[in-house]
């Protein structure tokens, strides 16, 4: 049976403990993973990330590497000088020891880092914003519901970022339309349902101008509310078909 150097359990720990910090850490969180929206605790991933770096070191301190097979107790030799025979003990030789990698503390440091930035961008907002929503329409627009995933707040124009729902000026079908009214009039009913939180990403506005945010209500992602309704496509980078 073969042995496993600690080395390689060293490099794999190294590789594989950043990657797990990034997975949700709790049940809610997992079950809702990649609806807007991970883990409620980011201090638990950082803590992670520091037994992840204290195993690490540890193994690397204390492991040693084992000596070859037959390697025994060093015995002393005869040597003959004259007519008088001397004892000359074998001088014993340090144990090999394996030197400290720098890599032992950069990688989990950078895990450490990773999954806290993850942690703090995936908690949810605090449902600090109430508004009343009516229907927009083509006069000045201040706060109201365009479509499924656009709105205005007190004179600014969002696009809800982690979806995409039918479009209802230029839809590609008529089904298309019937369900982009019901996006719709559902995000107005969502939206007026009580105070809701905003929660930006990795870009503040699109092309046109749009704030870029996702809307949370509860720790609850209100797109991915319509999405599981059936009223909007998570939002992957590219527009999806309502049309069969």
């Amino acid at each position: 049976m073969s042995v496993v150097p600690s080395q390689g359990l060293s490099r794999r720990a190294l590789m594989l403990g950043p990657l797990l910090l990034l997975v949700p850490n709790d049940a809610k969180a997992r079950r809702r993973w990649g609806g807007g929206g991970g883990s409620h605790s980011p201090f638990a991933l950082v803590i992670g990330g520091v037994l992840l770096c204290a195993i690490l070191v540890a193994n690397s301190v204390f492991g040693r590497d084992l000596p070859p097979k037959g390697a025994g107790k060093p015995r002393a030799t005869r040597e003959a000088v004259g007519t008088v025979t001397k004892f000359k003990p074998a001088k014993r030789s340090a144990a090999a020891r394996r030197g400290l990698s720098p890599w032992v503390f950069v990688l989990p440091l950078a895990g450490i880092v990773i999954g806290g930035a993850y942690g703090w961008a995936t908690v949810p907002p605090e449902d600090t914003i109430s508004a009343s929503f009516p229907i927009c329409a083509s006069d000045a627009r201040t706060t109201c519901v365009v479509d499924g995933d656009t709105f205005w707040l007190d004179g600014i124009k969002y696009r809800i970022s982690d979806i995409d729902t039918p479009e209802i000026s230029e839809p590609r079908c008529a089904g298309e339309r019937e369900l982009g009214q019901r996006a719709k009039y559902r995000l107005q009913s969502l939206l007026n349902g009580g105070s809701f939180g905003l929660k930006a990403g990795l870009r503040d506005e699109d092309k046109y101008g749009r704030k870029l945010r996702e809307v949370y209500r509860g720790g609850r992602s209100l797109g991915a509310q319509l999405v599981d309704e059936g009223l909007a496509h998570r939002w992957l980078g590219f527009k999806q078909s309502w049309c069969g």
